[in-house]
């Protein structure tokens, strides 16, 4: 399988930034809904962002993992957190703006995943595995911290999306097809597997 000898352009940087401030907003929000304090919120805001990163880079030996490497991803965490906390109040979990930023979020959280995972010298099984891990691992953890089934064990298409999206970045790998074409496929297949499985009520449950 061809191997990728570019780094991810600028505007995916913006991206990833984007998705680390819109996956904090979901975590605070579900700390204001378990009546959580500031510290809580901050505390579900950074694991919500930053967890799958961090088992993404503890795997594949990145050190020091990127959320520490550069600290603007963990400053924004906690700038969400707080502001979340202080006016978040009216925000609702399950606005459809929300839920398309998000999806837009897991769509760079997967591409991100599977470049890193490439760059690692990961097989393509450890490619998908990684990209999925770093795009819904924050948000396993925050269920697991307030005692919640994980979202991706949930009928709802999402994790699946990931895998999708992980499994794009194999293929199009594999045919020789790299650069931009390869990098804004993997954010748009994923995100818009998971906006178009919500806009349509569309799961995996085989009782639907």
């Amino acid at each position: 399988m061809p191997t990728l000898d570019m780094p991810l352009p600028y505007a995916i940087h913006c991206l990833d930034l984007f998705g680390t401030a819109v996956f904090a907003l979901t975590g605070a929000l579900r700390a204001m809904s378990k009546q959580l304090d500031m510290m809580g919120a901050v505390v579900l805001a950074i694991v919500t962002a930053m967890g799958g990163g961090m088992m993404r880079d503890a795997l594949i030996g990145c050190q020091p993992p990127t959320a520490f490497a550069d600290q603007s991803y963990l400053m924004l965490a906690i700038a969400v957190g707080i502001l979340t906390f202080l006016w978040g109040k009216h925000i609702k979990e399950q606005e459809s703006w929300l839920i398309a930023f998000d999806a837009v979020g897991l769509g760079v959280f997967t591409l991100v995943g599977a470049w890193m995972a490439e760059q690692a010298g990961l097989t393509p099984l450890g490619i998908v595995f990684i990209a999925m891990l770093t795009a819904t691992g924050g948000g396993v953890l925050r269920a697991m911290m307030v005692a919640e089934i994980p979202f991706i064990l949930n009928k709802e298409i999402y994790a699946s999306a990931s895998l999708l999206g992980g499994l794009c970045f194999v293929g199009l790998l594999w045919l020789g097809i790299m650069g931009n074409i390869l990098i804004w496929s993997v954010v748009f297949i994923t995100t818009s597997t998971r906006l178009l499985a919500w806009r349509f009520q569309i799961n995996i449950s085989p009782d639907e």
